[in-house]
């Protein structure tokens, strides 16, 4: 029978990546900075996994990310495949990843390209319709987010609003 360790596997850091070995600081920075913006919560794992993303280059295998991470990693110990898939997965349902699926069924996996059109975002005023565009970036943050959470993109958005009550006093 296998024995298995009681307690897991503390998750690597990246300053355990060999030096020389990991990605552009700013190809990963952009890839963090669109987790955040789609609501995945950026650990040390998923830092790692970014950089043994871009490492092994577009079109990989799970477990040649795998392979590339445990190459990376000063100790040799890569995170678990479970784990990796596991991630690959959000990321691919988040849009941060694209992944292809061979004739031979084999998924391989590649950085999704930058959504370049922006979120348009109308408020439609509910009395009169008037329409009133929406340029805060926050908005379309959270918007991206709470789609992201149930597997969705936004890709425009109409608030309906009313005017609020304090306008209404000043106008009397």
């Amino acid at each position: 029978m296998l024995a298995f360790s009681e307690y897991r596997r503390s998750s690597p850091s990246l300053s355990e990546i060999r030096p020389g070995m990991g990605a552009s600081r700013s190809a990963v920075r952009r890839l963090e900075d669109c987790c955040e913006e789609v609501g995945i919560k950026m650990t040390d794992l998923r830092r790692i996994l970014l950089h043994g993303i871009l490492e092994a280059g577009p079109r990989a295998t799970a477990v040649e990310i795998w392979k590339t991470l445990g190459k990376m990693m000063e100790d040799g110990h890569a995170p678990s495949q479970g784990s990796i898939q596991r991630n690959l997965n959000l990321f691919v349902e988040r849009g941060i990843l694209r992944r292809d699926v061979t004739p031979d069924r084999q998924w391989l996996y590649s950085v999704a390209p930058e959504r370049k059109a922006a979120l348009a975002i109308t408020f439609v005023e509910a009395g009169t319709g008037r329409k009133i565009a929406c340029n805060a970036p926050e908005v379309a943050t959270v918007l991206r987010r709470v789609a992201a959470e149930h597997g969705l993109a936004v890709q425009a958005a109409a608030i309906t609003v009313t005017p609020s009550a304090g306008h209404d006093l000043e106008a009397r």
